[in-house]
């Protein structure tokens, strides 16, 4: 997949995340999900009951696709 992820649909954001070998996990009684992926240190906190996808997501989801692209050994530049 080339180029950036530009979506604000969370539930597509979620198929892609774990897609990506990210894990999603529900904080119990706050309504939020912890987004964690083995690239990153800590988690993403974000409120489950929203619609959109928080700009912090989004820039991870990229920088693990770059990653991931940059070192594909079938990818040439």
């Amino acid at each position: 997949m080339s180029g950036a992820i530009h979506t604000s649909d969370s539930r597509h954001f979620k198929r892609l995340w774990q897609e990506h070998g990210g894990l999603i996990f529900a904080v119990n009684g706050t309504g939020e999900v912890r987004y964690v992926h083995p690239a990153f240190v800590a988690g993403v906190r974000a409120n489950d009951r929203r619609k959109d996808v928080p700009a912090k997501l989004l820039s991870r989801l990229n920088a693990l696709i770059r990653f991931e692209a940059a070192n594909d050994p079938h990818m040439q530049n």
